[in-house]
């Protein structure tokens, strides 16, 4: 569900700000607001998924070189965010030209807040509005949804008469087509001046997408809270597809197969499926793991992405997680994995998805330690080298040894030993010599190229390296001390991440 950004620029709370529109203006009346953040994280882009305000106190931002605040306002707007607002009350300076002219070209609507705002106040207002048309719409989703189910029970999978349920409910053109795009029933009309957009939903049965439901509405619909009500309608739609359409011989071997492996089954039973399914026991595979709120409306756009990118793709929906098991030949397996890394990243970076790829095992048999793998390093967040949706476990390497082999304790002293005295430094200054330390060593004590993904001068960069160096007792650089630091500094970084989303 989303709320205009003109709304929100006219909540109480904001107002109190006293907000100037700076860049983008002809944008503020077609904006919508999905969530609002406020952080001061200068790397926060990856972490976005759209249609989000930000808000944010400047003081960070605004300490940066022109060039390096315009990459940031770039990545927001890549990464399609609302607006940002950033409050300019106690800095001391207003927002410079070459800022404002950087949001302009870009695209992305500039609030300067001339007075101080309660971020989290209005965080919490603007959120609570959203969440609390999201219920509205599962509510009278639900309430179709019993309709349905007791029509099914009433006169049997009759599609016609189950989408004029929806039709009566929601006043708009409703169509059902199969895989192949074949209309399989279609209740409802509209004159000329309904509206161009619709929703499409994909509906899952057995594990696999069978449908996609298309919804169209009057201009007044919102389409937001269309693809929430359509999204929850999809499970008693599959129940009605179920009883139509059976699966394909072919198709209840696949779901054998990826059930047994996501439930870690035995090996003989692994290797009798992979013979019943055609897929060779001695050739390696990767299990791939995606996870989204809202997952049923991405499903289908992240399984076609699998399909194109992944010859021999098998995928099945396990709760909230989409399972995929990529094989590959024998040879040439890493440069063929990184590959398909790539053209996932670009066949869905604009999907509201996350993604772990596991493991790289030398048998269909192992498949499902990759999947644990996987699973393990998306509880664990972003790694260092993370960019775009998906990331690999094996940047994850340490994180995943320290999570699963190390106790909390161990971790400790460990940290405690090599990075001690720097994270105790982090502490007291509020300063993120950590972080700036992890960006050096991941790229090979390349100062320039750490300055650059921090977004840093390499003069800055420079003098936080020699205090870096200070607090280590020296450069590392030539002596023995650098893989047990890099070691030190992830797993320091991996315990203290916060819950960022």
């Amino acid at each position: 569900m989303v709320i205009s950004l003109a709304e929100v620029l006219e909540s109480e709370l904001l107002q109190q700000g006293s907000p100037r529109i700076r860049a983008g203006a002809g944008l503020i009346a077609s904006a919508q607001v999905r969530w609002v953040h406020s952080s001061e994280v200068l790397q926060i882009a990856p972490l976005l998924r759209g249609e989000e305000l930000l808000l944010s106190g400047g003081s960070a931002l605004l300490a940066l070189k022109p060039a390096a605040q315009h990459d940031y306002i770039r990545s927001l707007a890549e990464r399609r965010v609302s607006a940002l607002a950033i409050e300019t009350a106690g800095l001391g300076r207003p927002l410079s030209a070459d800022l404002v002219q950087a949001a302009e070209e870009a695209g992305l609507p500039l609030i300067e807040l001339q007075r101080v705002v309660p971020f989290v106040d209005v965080a919490e207002d603007i959120n609570r509005r959203i969440v609390s048309q999201q219920i509205m719409a599962l509510q009278v989703a639900d309430s179709i949804s019993q309709r349905i189910a007791e029509r099914l029970a009433s006169s049997g999978p009759v599609l016609l008469p189950l989408l004029e349920l929806i039709v009566d409910a929601l006043h708009v053109q409703v169509e059902l087509a199969d895989a192949n795009g074949e209309v399989l029933e279609t209740a409802g009309s509209f004159p000329d001046d309904s509206t161009a957009e619709f929703v499409d939903i994909d509906v899952a049965v057995g594990g696999m997408v069978a449908a996609k439901l298309r919804m169209q509405g009057r201009e007044a619909v919102d389409t937001e809270y269309l693809k929430t009500v359509g999204e929850r309608l999809t499970n008693i739609l599959g129940l009605a597809l179920s009883q139509r359409h059976r699966p394909t011989l072919a198709q209840i071997a696949d779901t054998a197969l990826m059930r047994a492996v996501v439930s870690g089954a035995g090996p003989a039973q692994i290797q009798e499926l992979c013979q019943a399914v055609g897929l060779p026991v001695g050739h390696p595979v990767f299990m791939l793991v995606f996870r989204s709120f809202g997952l049923a409306h991405v499903q289908g756009v992240t399984e076609q992405a699998l399909r194109r990118c992944c010859p021999g793709v098998r995928t099945h929906l396990d709760g909230e997680n989409l399972c995929a098991m990529v094989p590959l030949r024998p040879n040439g397996t890493m440069t063929k994995r990184s590959t398909i890394l790539a053209d996932l990243r670009a066949a869905l970076i604009e999907v509201p998805v996350a993604g772990v790829m596991g493991p790289t095992v030398s048998s269909p048999v192992e498949a499902h330690w990759s999947l644990a793998e996987a699973k393990l390093a998306l509880t664990l967040g972003p790694a260092t080298e993370f960019s775009g949706s998906i990331q690999d476990s094996e940047n994850l390497v340490v994180e995943r040894l320290g999570a699963r082999e190390l106790s909390a304790p161990a971790v400790e002293r460990l940290t405690q030993e090599v990075v001690g005295e720097l994270l105790a430094y982090d502490r007291r200054r509020g300063t993120s010599l950590l972080e700036t330390l992890d960006q050096w060593l991941t790229f090979g004590c390349n100062s320039t190229e750490a300055a650059r993904a921090l977004f840093l001068e390499r003069q800055t960069m420079h003098n936080r390296l020699v205090r870096v160096f200070d607090l280590l007792g020296g450069d590392p650089r030539g002596t023995g001390k650098m893989a047990g630091l890099h070691l030190a500094v992830r797993l320091a970084r991996t315990s203290l991440r916060p819950e960022l989303m």
